[in-house]
């Protein structure tokens, strides 16, 4: 996942981070990426989903976006501790 530009400046809209989140999804269902770099990725969504305005418009749906992303993250890491698993 491309890291993106700091957001903290001209604020992170709803709609960025939920494209944000879709691309997240995306970069952690490749294969190509290593544990820590997914790990990066997730530690900069969650910053930027800290970032987000709760009196914005589309608010409630980078919620969603964010509980889809922390199922995703939850899927890769319990995917990858049993792959773990199964190799020992």
């Amino acid at each position: 996942m491309a890291t993106k530009a700091d957001w903290s400046g001209s604020g992170m809209t709803p709609e960025h981070f939920i494209s944000e989140v879709r691309e997240f999804r995306a970069f952690v269902s490749d294969l190509a990426p290593s544990h820590e770099e997914r790990k990066r990725a997730y530690k900069l969504l969650v910053e930027h989903a800290a970032m987000l305005d709760p009196g914005a418009d589309g608010y409630e749906g980078a919620g969603v976006a964010l509980k889809e992303a922390c199922s995703t993250w939850l899927d890769c890491t319990s995917e990858r501790e049993l792959c773990s698993a199964e190799e020992t």
